[in-house]
């Protein structure tokens, strides 16, 4: 059977979801998530047993149709847990552009802008319109200072 989950989303993030790598591009602009596609793995983990009748809410602003096969009539995803869908889909995106950028930047150094701009543009993400670059490099920069902070102190710890 064939059942569907709408996500509220930010513009960027629907932009790189809706993408043939995570699954087939739906006429009605949605996205059909695979058994083997990780989106499908997270709704899997997040699918209960709904034996009541319940008044679905779509959710305002920009959204997502995730459609997905599940053999049970009965099992959907909760209302309750449709946000925390909408934030492991945006840590996807972060993680996704972190490891992305920090294999270029490994690799060639210098300005990491460039690389970002680049991962933008493969997803048809335009910055300062649907996202501001700022807050996309944010992003890279917060990990840039973890991971410096993280050796800091292992080297403290190892030559103390």
């Amino acid at each position: 059977m064939r059942k569907k989950v709408v996500v509220s989303v930010p513009k960027h993030l629907k932009k790189y979801l809706l993408n043939p790598e995570f699954g087939n591009i739906e006429p009605d602009g949605g996205l059909y998530v695979g058994g083997r596609s990780l989106i499908r793995a997270q709704i899997s983990s997040m699918i209960v047993a709904i034996p009541y009748v319940y008044q679905r809410v779509e959710p305002s602003g920009n959204n997502l149709t995730i459609w997905y096969s599940c053999r049970d009539k009965t099992h959907e995803v909760p209302p309750e847990k449709i946000s925390i869908l909408a934030k492991a889909l945006d840590e996807l995106f972060r993680r996704s552009l972190i490891i992305e950028v920090r294999a270029l930047h490994g690799l060639c150094g210098g300005d990491y802008s460039r690389f970002i701009r680049s991962f933008l543009e493969r997803y048809q993400i335009e910055p300062d319109v649907d996202v501001d670059f700022e807050t996309i490099r944010k992003i890279y920069r917060d990990y840039l200072e973890r991971v410096d902070k993280q050796t800091r102190a292992a080297e403290k710890n190892i030559f103390a």
